[in-house]
């Protein structure tokens, strides 16, 4: 049990079937009853005794294990005593479209800690889904799961889809395409962001190619002050989606 875990948390192939690993009783929280086995040291079992109880009330296998053994599972340099083996399949592009009216869509973004950012933001924002393209960051990497603080298991999020078929389902769903760039002609915060939108945001590096941009609706930016060149790709979203929060906000009347 304790190898299968550490390959899980260590290699993307394991990661296949659906099963990964989550660290830390934040994590391990929000796994609830995905959570299939659950490995805790002494201390923990102390500390956060109501957590493993809740564990095995929902029929979650707990493992006793000493220090140095959940150590060599974790990805962390200082373990917080549990770690969590969960299993989550991957929803359909058309299941997690079903109703949707703000997606966000990542093409060949690479760096899963963005990713768990951008999973956690996009949920706290109140978007539908996160969907990422093929070439991209595995979200379900112990970095980017950390990084989600517990919304990979609230926000449906399809992994290494087809570019192609995403946009196309996107827009069947009726879901109008919105490019993401510095180069947009429209600052996002003067777009119509009420209508049902897919985000399309581009490499953290490269950006979005011009062929997908040329695929969408319209481009739009980041409105953006002083000498930086580009805003961290996560926390752009976050203004993004945030932004359309505040516009439907504002068009149901809750908010000025």
């Amino acid at each position: 049990m304790v190898r299968a875990a550490r390959r899980l948390a260590r290699s993307p192939g394991d990661r296949r079937s659906g099963a990964f690993v989550v660290e830390g009783p934040q994590a391990v929280g929000a796994a609830a009853g995905a959570l299939d086995r659950l490995f805790v040291t002494d201390a923990a079992a102390g500390q956060c005794a109501d957590l493993v109880q809740a564990a095995r009330g929902r029929g979650t296998e707990v493992v006793e294990v000493s220090d140095a053994v959940l150590a060599a599972i974790a990805t962390t340099v200082t373990p917080q005593g549990l770690v969590g083996v969960a299993s989550l399949p991957f929803p359909s592009l058309d299941g997690a479209l079903a109703g949707a009216t703000l997606v966000v869509v990542l093409v060949e973004v690479a760096d899963p800690g963005n990713v768990g950012a951008i999973v956690r933001s996009a949920d706290a924002a109140g978007a539908d889904a996160v969907l990422l393209t093929a070439g991209g960051a595995d979200p379900r990497n112990p970095k980017a799961v950390r990084a989600s603080a517990g919304s990979i298991f609230s926000l449906p999020v399809v992994a290494d889809a087809d570019l192609g078929e995403t946009l196309a389902t996107c827009r069947r769903h009726g879901l109008s395409l919105l490019a993401t760039s510095p180069r947009g002609a429209r600052d996002c915060d003067r777009a119509d962001l009420v209508r049902p939108v897919g985000l399309v945001c581009g490499n953290e590096a490269r950006g979005l190619p011009d062929s997908v941009v040329a695929q969408c609706d319209a481009a739009i930016r980041v409105p953006q002050q002083g000498r930086v060149e580009s805003m961290n790709l996560a926390a752009a979203v976050a203004v993004l989606t945030y932004e359309a929060a505040r516009q439907r906000r504002r068009a149901r009347g809750d908010a000025p």
